[in-house]
């Protein structure tokens, strides 16, 4: 097995509580086992980035038919689409019949001969993890922990299958690794038990009874022949039920203690804690009081230190105040007022004097003055660390929120990165194709233009035809196979509709009719929001007449435009290098530039005849040349310099056209001859 390529299986459908064991048994066999969730990634991304073979579902039986019945059509309507080889259905034994037979019809509508649909039964599967709402075991273990009853059944003698969830997960796993294709296949342990002997069982492990009450309903199910499963697939169960139902038990019981054990541990650390904050102040402040009456008494019965002049009792009670806020602060002040108030009395003032007495009045009035003051600061500060905290717990909150969409986003650049790996139309292939329009000069983006659409959109017939300055003739610029060839050489706008449309709109125009001599698709070439050209595709495919591709093309478009806009405006700055000054005649290097790029666009159109005319001066000027020539040669063909000589350029032009040309020139007492070795 460990030799096998591409073993990957993907378990799709209700989350239950033993997929961890399966999925733990499939990765130490070597398979890459992938789970398929409702909510991150799309179903559709899985299955497109890891091509899974084989696909495990897990229906909602408990569900409607309306509820389940979509999603599983929608899963294998996926697994089709993305060729899986097998779809395994678990669906439980003791499934209402009704349930069960339409799923299975709805699943086997999907069988043919590239997928296998088949449809392994399990019996109630039980085990560590399991919560009571999720099977009867789990809710018997759980009511004979805490010494409960249950409703028993009408025979308490019939019996139904039960079956350990590793058990089930290597039965689960067999039958994926011995490739069954098989129609149905049920599980059974062959060690069916009662609610009799379950209830005995499950007193047994746990050393509490479980007692069953009356009930309604019948507790036994399907009981298959175990026979069947051990023929096919080579399995029989490792654990009986007593051993399943005491591991079982074991984890349940570790799991409550240590909740448990927690729990206690919490409520006892946070008890100590809050005594401890409530009594510790209490505790200091009376440990100060003692102090103070210490200090008095080894003062000589004054508590003003008789070095500095100084009560102590400030001291004290500024201390309390700053550390604990007002409450303590005014304690403090009431204990150092008795201990004033006594140190007066000992030295024989009288107390009903004492009321009399501004200076000790004072006294008293500024220790309240000290405890209000300092208590009040120290609240204060307590509340700007209460704010301080509050805020920073909305801080965190934010930041865990941001956090999640961090690792949402990480998610996402992940699957976008191995789609960019794994996909022709990515977005990667796009780029590499694009980069080829990196460039300044016009005639190569014109060529460039026909390569990179006809990679991007995947088709082969292409024409790129540019728009005359007097806006009436469009004239084809570069023709990519063997349909394009087919097409005009120039086109007259007013006698095609979709023509005049397409450049008063500046829309891409796509060809729903089907008009014959039209072509399926075209787009504009735009600068400074004026279309100088026209990209046509013919002999478009039926699978890419869809708005995915109509868009590319837009983009593409928009990009082409992009690149010429930039080449524009690199000819503009760089006009007197590359012309001489008030002409159209190129310098040498520039026009052997262009000789260059349509050497280049020879190479991917094929078919494309060039004429080059060498054209004698006769001690005329480049100026003179220029107003002479440039009335004679078309817009797209070019004059310049080339080894000292003067040249005109004739692109897409066949030996008629060259005659034509120096017929005109000859008229105008010029003469040229026609060279081919240049090109």
């Amino acid at each position: 097995m460990a030799g096998k390529l591409n073993e990957k299986v993907l378990l799709a459908g209700r989350q239950v509580f033993w997929q961890d064991t399966l999925q733990r048994l499939f990765a130490k066999e070597g398979w890459d086992f992938y789970v398929l969730t409702k909510d991150f990634p799309a179903p559709e991304e899985v299955f497109r980035i890891h091509n899974v073979p084989v696909v495990l579902y897990v229906p909602d039986c408990q569900a409607e038919p309306k509820v389940w019945a979509p999603e599983l059509n929608e899963i294998l309507a996926m697994c089709r689409e993305h060729e899986v080889r097998r779809f395994f259905l678990l669906e439980p034994l003791d499934a209402a019949q009704e349930t069960a037979e339409l799923m299975e019809r709805v699943a086997s509508a999907w069988r043919g001969e590239r997928m296998s649909v088949s449809f392994l039964r399990l019996p109630e599967i039980y085990g560590p993890g399991q919560k009571p709402e999720e099977g009867l075991i789990a809710d018997w273990l759980e009511a004979a922990i805490a010494g409960e009853s249950r409703p028993g059944f009408i025979d308490l003698d019939e019996k139904r299958e039960f079956l350990y969830a590793a058990d089930a997960a290597y039965a689960v796993f067999r039958a994926v690794a011995r490739d069954f294709a098989g129609e149905s296949l049920a599980i059974a342990s062959g060690q069916p038990a009662s609610a009799k002997e379950l209830a005995r069982a499950i007193g047994e492990v746990s050393g509490s009874p479980l007692s069953l009450g009356v009930g309604e309903g019948s507790f036994g199910g399907s009981l298959p022949d175990s026979s069947q499963v051990r023929a096919e697939i080579g399995w029989s169960p490792r654990y009986s039920l007593k051993d399943g139902l005491a591991m079982t038990y074991a984890a349940v019981k570790d799991q409550g203690e240590a909740r448990q054990m927690s729990a206690r541990r919490d409520r006892r650390n946070l008890r100590v804690q809050e005594w401890k904050g409530k009594l510790v102040p209490y505790a200091e402040n009376i440990a100060g009081a003692l102090l103070m009456v210490i200090v008095a008494y080894f003062q000589g019965g004054t508590t003003v230190n008789p070095a500095i002049y100084f009560d102590l009792n400030f001291a004290y009670i500024g201390a309390m105040g700053i550390i604990y806020g007002k409450g303590q602060s005014l304690l403090a002040m009431m204990f150092s007022s008795a201990i004033l108030l006594g140190v007066l009395l000992k030295a024989g003032a009288n107390a009903v004097a004492l009321m009399y007495m501004p200076e000790h009045l004072l006294h008293f009035v500024a220790y309240l003055f000290v405890a209000v003051f300092t208590g009040y600061f120290a609240d204060a500060r307590a509340f700007e660390r209460q704010s301080s905290q509050w805020h920073a717990e909305q801080a965190q909150e934010r930041y865990d929120f941001l956090r999640s969409l961090y690792d949402e986003c990480v998610v996402v650049k992940d699957r976008l990165y191995r789609q960019i790996v794994n996909s022709d139309d990515s977005i990667g292939r796009l780029y590499r194709i694009i980069r080829n329009l990196d460039s300044v000069a016009t005639e190569n983006i014109f060529t460039q233009a026909a390569g990179v659409t006809a990679q991007v959109m995947g088709v082969e017939d292409i024409a790129v035809y540019v728009l005359g300055k007097d806006g009436y003739y469009l004239r084809q610029k570069v023709r990519k196979g063997r349909l394009a060839f087919q097409q005009p050489r120039s086109l007259r706008v007013e006698e095609y509709d979709y023509l005049k449309n397409l450049i008063a709109e500046k829309n891409i125009y796509v060809n729903r009719e089907l008009v014959k001599d039209t072509p399926d698709l075209a787009a504009p070439i735009l600068y400074q929001e004026q279309v100088i050209g026209v990209v046509e595709i013919f002999g478009l495919d039926f699978s890419k007449w869809s708005l995915y591709h109509q868009n590319l093309f837009s983009i593409t478009m928009r990009l082409i435009s992009a690149s010429i806009g930039r080449a524009y405006q690199y000819e503009a700055e760089a006009q007197e290098k590359r012309y001489y000054s008030g002409t159209r005649i190129l310098r040498e290097e520039a026009f052997g530039e262009i000789l260059q790029e349509l050497r280049e666009r020879r190479k991917m159109q094929g078919e494309m005849p060039l004429g080059i005319l060498k054209v004698s001066q006769e001690g005329r000027s480049y100026e003179e040349l220029d107003g002479i020539c440039g009335k004679v040669i078309r817009n797209e063909d070019f004059m310049g310099e080339r080894q000292g000589a003067f040249y005109i350029l004739l692109p897409d032009a066949d030996e008629s056209v060259c005659q034509m040309v120096m017929d005109r020139l000859e008229r105008e007492g010029i003469t040229a001859m026609r060279e081919e070795n240049v090109l």
